[in-house]
C-alpha cells in the first residue's frame, strides 16, 4: 500500500490560487446514485415491469437474477473496497473537504474511481436484475454525471495539490477501469 502523506501543496501565488477542494457540495456522487436508483426502480414499476428486453430475446428469468445480484455485488464490493482504504489511510470522502492524501493503494491501484466505479456497476447490476430499461437510462445517467462533472473537478484539484504524483498516478492507472 503506497500512500502519499503529503499536504496539498501550497499556492505559488494569489494569482495562480488552487481551490480548497474539488467543491462539490450539494450534488454530491452518492445523493445522485440514489436518485438515479429511485428513479428507476419507480419507473420499472410504474410504467416498465412488463418490459423486458433481456427476457425477450430469450434469457432465463433465474439468469437474470443470478447474474444481476451478481453484477451488483461486484460493484459494491469493489466501491466497498475502495471505501475501506480511504478509512484506512485516514483521508476524506467528503468531496467539499481538502484531500490529505493522495492514496494510490488497494482498488485505487486498478481505477482512480473505484466508488464511482461501483456505483455505475451496481445501476447495470439493477438493469440485468430488473430486465430494466429504466436503469439502464440511470447508468448512463450515473456515468456522464461522474464522468462530465464530478470526476474533472477532482483531477484538476487533485494534479493542482498534488502535482507530479498525481500525474505520474493518472500515467500508470485509468480514469475508470
Amino acid at each position: 500500500m503506497r500512500v502519499h502523506l503529503q499536504k496539498p501543496n501550497p499556492p505559488a501565488s494569489p494569482a495562480s490560487l488552487s481551490p480548497a477542494s474539488p467543491g462539490i457540495r450539494f450534488a454530491i456522487p452518492p445523493l445522485i446514485f440514489g436518485l438515479c436508483a429511485g428513479s428507476a426502480l419507480a419507473l420499472e414499476w410504474a410504467f416498465f415491469f412488463d418490459v423486458g428486453p433481456l427476457s425477450a430475446v430469450g434469457v432465463p428469468v433465474v439468469a437474470l437474477i443470478i447474474a444481476g445480484f451478481l453484477v451488483g455485488a461486484a460493484g459494491f464490493a469493489f466501491m466497498g473496497w475502495g471505501f475501506v482504504h480511504f478509512r484506512l489511510v485516514g483521508t476524506s470522502l467528503n468531496t467539499a473537504v481538502a484531500a490529505s492524501s493522495l492514496v494510490d493503494g488497494g482498488a485505487f491501484r486498478f481505477s482512480r474511481n473505484p466508488m464511482y466505479v461501483g456505483f455505475v456497476v451496481m445501476l447495470l447490476g439493477g438493469t440485468i436484475l430488473f430486465d430494466s430499461l429504466p436503469f439502464l437510462l440511470a447508468a448512463l445517467i450515473m456515468f456522464l454525471y461522474l464522468d462530465r462533472f464530478v470526476i474533472p473537478r477532482e483531477e484538476a484539484y487533485l494534479r493542482a495539490a498534488f502535482g507530479a504524483d498525481y500525474a505520474d498516478y493518472c500515467a500508470r492507472v485509468r480514469r475508470w477501469l
